[in-house]
């Protein structure tokens, strides 16, 4: 009985290291957006910027073509990330469901001492009182 408080806060600590993991992809994954984000509205302001202006116009052809590469590397490696992002989820979601697997097995078997021990007191008193009884009619 005793390892069983170990192994829930070895549990613990596993689910514990796993939202750091998971906290890292989602910290990964909202930069990705953000870049991704930030090229697309570069990619407008100097699309705004070339129409004023055509020395501008004539050099945003080959701009944006290289933004619209930067774009779908991010977008790749976001997608990339989403997946592992997924799989980190998932993986917590089985940690935690280990975890409490112990503890509620933890809380039926103190439970099961608890009901135990109650009887064990209640056949004791009632031994008491059967030899109390006993004794007062000697």
């Amino acid at each position: 009985m005793k390892s069983l408080p170990t192994l829930i806060k070895l549990a613990s600590q596993r689910v514990n290291e796993q939202r750091l993991r998971l906290a890292k992809y989602e910290e990964i994954h909202q930069k990705l957006k953000n870049d991704i984000k930030r090229q697309e509205d570069n990619l407008k302001f100097e699309a705004e910027r070339a129409k004023s202006d055509p020395m501008l116009s004539l050099q945003y052809g080959r701009y944006a073509q290289e933004v619209e590469e930067r774009i779908k590397t991010l977008q790749e490696n976001r997608l990339k990330n989403e997946t592992k992002l997924m799989e980190e989820q998932n993986r917590l979601s089985m940690l935690f469901k280990e975890q409490k697997t112990l503890e509620v097995y933890k809380d039926q078997q103190q439970e099961k001492i608890k009901k135990e021990k109650e009887k064990r007191d209640q056949n004791n008193m009632d031994e008491l009182a059967a030899r109390l009884k006993k004794y007062s009619y000697s």
